[in-house]
């Protein structure tokens, strides 16, 4: 006999333990599957980074320091975290001879770290341990070490199958908050028309101590070896280091080597430095997001309806207004897609509409220009960026400000700007590269 909820939650990270808390926090009746047996365990390359103190999706987090709470206004609730963190105050993307774009100048900013910080590394594993703890107070039961092998739409709402603690569960409604490569996303066919970009490979390292000139930032350096990333982490002088491809062929352990180990400048910053935790992975299918995530009283939240991670406020977000909404969609006996409707809008006004049809970037600039390109081309703006911890927004300033330099490019380096004429050529090309080397999700 099957178990009997009002919601079942499939996946215990940040936005499925939202969901949990909110719908219990309405007196709803919770289950939450996990796949993990200790839901609170980080095992995929994670920085921790939470954006503060501007508008993400159309909530804006701080943090007091006094209460140790993440308060979030336009929801008006908050999280308590009280462990450890580093304070992120702007972009910075370096060029392979050391110049750079600053999207902040974060020897000012780090002045006034509270009002200036964009985003704080936080522990999620700490995080996590708490919104668990909370659930303790509601009506929520946490099944960990159990697998979904099937979602199916009943009369009477959602009937999830699964292998561990539980073989059956029953609820008018389910939320889909298993991850970016979504499981349940598969099973229910909500792959089939999204466009796919490629399959994204990532491998990090925590590092003690850097010579970096400004660590407190969201930092790319771009090298003759490859791209790499890297932000603070929690602890106190500890440093999250990145590497990624779309290739296959391209070997992330020895990518990591070269950059704290052997490129010419970059390595000079870890000469002191130590690994101080153990390394770690994840394999991200680019994806475009869902424009309706919602199938059969199934909702797809956090980013297992998004392009990429869609953020730590991101996938809080939707988990607290998920919960909310189908505490109001069953008081109003409206279990169905009418009863969700608030959400869905929401979710275009917010999301896919501003966002959705943004097409896929990630191209490899260093296989048309060389070093010595680069390091010319990051010397050329003279305006000062504004302050961003926010990609798309860094892509669309460089996209204008570069666009404005091409005359000055095709006068003084008429070379360099047939290889960007080349690039624009070839961005369609290069996608469907990136698509075959991948392994699109059906």
């Amino acid at each position: 006999m099957a178990a009997e909820f009002d919601v079942i939650i499939i996946g215990g990270g940040p936005a499925g333990l939202m969901a949990a808390r909110a719908a219990g926090e309405e007196g709803l009746k919770v289950a939450v599957l996990e796949r993990k047996q200790e839901i609170r365990t980080i095992r995929r390359s994670c920085a921790g980074a939470f954006n503060v103190n501007v508008p993400v999706f159309g909530v804006t987090a701080t943090f007091d320091e006094d209460k140790k709470q993440f308060h979030f206004a336009e929801l008006e609730t908050t999280i308590t975290y009280d462990g450890p963190y580093q304070n992120i105050f702007g972009f910075h993307i370096y060029s392979p001879g050391g110049k750079r774009l600053e999207f902040g100048k974060i020897a000012d900013l780090r002045k006034d770290p509270q009002k200036n910080r964009l985003g704080m590394a936080i522990n999620k594993e700490h995080l996590l341990g708490t919104l668990l703890d909370e659930l303790k107070n509601y009506d929520v039961t946490v099944y960990s070490d159990t697998n979904v092998h099937s979602v199916e739409k009943e009369t009477d709402g959602v009937a999830v199958h699964c292998t561990g603690q539980v073989k059956k569960i029953k609820a008018p409604f389910c939320i889909a908050a298993d991850g970016i490569n979504s499981r349940i996303a598969r099973m229910l066919g909500m792959n089939k028309s999204r466009s796919f970009f490629g399959t994204l490979r990532d491998a990090s390292i925590v590092i003690e101590k850097t010579t970096c000139p400004d660590p407190e930032g969201f930092l790319f350096m771009i090298t003759p070896g490859g791209i790499f990333s890297m932000m603070p982490f929690a602890q106190e002088e500890c440093y999250h280091i990145s590497a990624s491809s779309l290739r296959r062929d391209v070997d992330l352990v020895e990518l990591l080597d070269y950059f704290i180990n052997k490129d010419a400048l970059y390595a000079s910053w870890f000469k002191g430095s130590r690994i101080v935790e153990h390394r770690t992975s994840c394999v991200v299918n680019l994806l475009s997001p869902m424009e309706t995530p919602f199938k059969d009283n199934v909702l797809f939240i956090g980013d297992a309806c998004w392009r990429r991670e869609i953020s730590n406020v991101g996938a809080l977000t939707t988990g607290f207004k998920a919960g909310k909404c189908m505490a109001e969609a069953i008081r109003e006996d409206k279990e169905n897609p009418t009863g969700i409707k608030n959400y869905l809008d929401w979710y275009q006004t917010y999301f896919y509409l501003p966002h959705g049809k943004r097409p896929q970037g990630g191209r490899d600039f260093s296989k048309y220009l060389t070093p010595e390109d680069i390091d010319y081309l990051v010397s050329l703006p003279e305006e000062e960026f504004p302050q961003t911890i926010d990609f798309l927004k860094v892509v669309d300033c460089i996209g204008k400000t570069y666009a404005n330099l091409f005359a000055k490019i095709y006068e003084e380096n008429p070379a360099v700007m047939d290889k960007l004429i080349k690039i624009r050529e070839n961005a369609e090309e290069d996608l469907k590269q990136n698509v075959k080397q991948g392994f699109k999700p059906l």
